[in-house]
């Protein structure tokens, strides 16, 4: 990386481009007004023996804080630093206010007229100073050790000098989703002038910033990590690192040297396109195991950065109720459980309530609980049991109810609730009559179906019997066929009749 990029001491450069500098900051600082410019105050910490490391371990209680002051003036503009002492805070010391120069213009939330400091946000009216943590620390640049950054040291383009005053600004409001790191480079007296301003000029080398510090997540969605970075034209490095209950690990990591990248989590991006800053972790299909910080860092030759996300997983819970409603005899006691499945994180609070029609709610006191269950994707149940007292003819249509709340719920929580029927109740309840009667009127409607239609049969069997006969039915052809009769039917019954007689008549003489 050439010097010029890390913005080195001023007193290495030609008298030429001295000239330049000095004319293109006069004309800087007459354009915008010190009104113009976005005030922060920090915190500046440092070793309380003023960095030495002689000491050993460093105990917050060696650590030195002081007043500090960030000034950035509009995008692409800088401002007389005499202009801005009258205005500074008497409790900030001389060179611990920055002007923070921004070439890449990181810290706006846009290069157009009215645009604010991210870490502001477009909602707030003023500066927004109680919301926003600051910290300026001081920074000694040097080569990493990881292995996925060793090699940038090597790299054409690496700085030649990095002498000068660096310091490291942490800025953080998760308010409005905004989080950076920025390493600034001092600018040094220029030559023959005394270095007698109160107000430093640092410019941003390395930036890096997420605009979702704070995370939740469902179960099995997928979820982004918003990371990127403002730095020179140089090969960097990235590193994604998960921390959770006391343990680490590197996830996923790129090598800027050989652009060769390794990763230990499965199912997890980099978004790493070729002149693109966005450096964004996707990891797809949360687990609560994916639950923790998660840290971004950006490598370049002598240089470091990093940002932070806190992700959690919140699973809202499921609740059922049992047993279903069944008649409970008088004067005896019904004990009921509240199942809840499902959730995380553990923390659940369950209150049982009884109301009886025409009283008031009542909170039940005769409860108790299972221990917590944990299933194998992490999440977790229990069941809540309560007893309701010893019931009443006057309890017939009331109902109990169980009340969850839960961080994944909202803040109303959510209640499961059921009728309890009483068993001989003389009392029917209005559901009892409007489905008694129900099942009344379908009965009727039913039985005047088959009445009608039991007539019309009726009606078409009489109209065919009482038809006449026109034609006498045909012979039975298995049948014999009867005798012709004879011509004197009369002498015919006489002879039959005298055959007939038991006694001979007269003989003729």
């Amino acid at each position: 990386m050439a010097a010029a990029s890390f913005a080195p001491a001023r007193g290495e450069r030609s008298p030429l481009l001295f000239l330049l500098l000095l004319l293109g900051a006069s004309l800087g600082a007459s354009s915008p007004p010190p009104s113009a410019a976005a005030k922060l105050g920090c915190w500046f910490v440092e070793e309380a023996g003023g960095g030495g490391r002689g000491a050993g371990s460093v105990m917050p209680s060696d650590l030195r804080h002081r007043r500090a002051l960030l000034v950035l003036p509009p995008p692409g503009q800088r401002l007389a630093e005499a202009a801005l002492e009258p205005d500074l805070p008497a409790e900030v010391e001389p060179g611990l206010a920055f002007q923070l120069l921004d070439p890449s213009g990181t810290l706006w939330s846009g290069k157009e007229a009215g645009a604010r400091p991210r870490w502001e946000g477009a909602a707030l009216s003023g500066p927004g100073e109680a919301e926003v943590a600051c910290e300026i620390n001081p920074y000694q640049p040097r080569e990493a050790h990881v292995p996925w950054a060793a090699g940038l040291v090597g790299q054409k383009g690496c700085p030649r000098s990095l002498e000068g005053r660096w310091v490291i600004a942490t800025i953080q409001n998760p308010e409005v989703d905004f989080g950076v790191s920025s390493i600034l480079h001092q600018e040094g007296p220029l030559p023959g002038k005394p270095e007698a301003s109160r107000v430093a000029v640092a410019t941003a080398v390395l930036s890096v910033f997420t605009r979702t510090p704070r995370l939740e997540s469902r179960l099995g969605q997928d979820v982004l990590l918003d990371c990127g970075f403002s730095a020179p034209a140089t090969a960097f490095s990235v590193e994604w690192r998960h921390q959770h209950g006391g343990a680490g690990q590197v996830i996923l990591a790129y090598d800027g040297a050989t652009q060769h990248m390794a990763m230990s989590e499965e199912g997890a991006r980099l978004f790493l396109d070729p002149g693109s800053s966005n450096v964004s972790l996707q990891l797809q299909g949360a687990q609560v195991r994916h639950e923790g910080t998660y840290i971004c860092s950006v490598y370049l030759p002598h240089l470091q950065a990093q940002q932070a996300v806190e992700l959690k997983i919140v699973q809202p819970p499921k609740v059922t109720l049992r047993p279903v409603p069944f008649p409970v005899p008088l004067n005896t006691h019904t004990d009921l459980a509240c199942e809840i499945t499902g959730y995380y994180p553990q923390s659940v609070s369950v209150v049982w309530k009884w109301h009886s029609p025409g009283t008031p709610q009542k909170v039940l006191l005769e409860t108790w609980e299972s221990g917590h269950r944990q299933a194998p994707d992490g999440t977790y149940s229990f069941t809540s049991f309560a007893r309701l007292p010893a019931v009443q003819p006057g309890d017939q249509g009331g109902s109990y109810s169980c009340h969850v709340s839960h961080v994944g719920l909202s803040q109303a929580g959510l209640q499961k609730s059921l009728k309890l029927n009483v068993a001989g109740s003389s009392v029917p309840s209005v559901e009892d009559v409007i489905g008694l009667f129900l099942v009344t009127f379908a009965l009727l409607g039913f039985l005047q179906v088959l009445s009608q239609r039991a007539s019309a049969e009726k009606k078409e069997t009489t109209m065919m019997t009482s038809e006449p006969s026109d034609q006498s039915p045909p012979p039975d052809p298995s049948q014999p066929a009867a005798p012709p009769p004879e011509k004197n039917q009369g002498g015919s019954k006489r002879r039959l009749s005298g055959l007939g007689s038991s006694s001979p008549g007269p003989t003729p003489k």
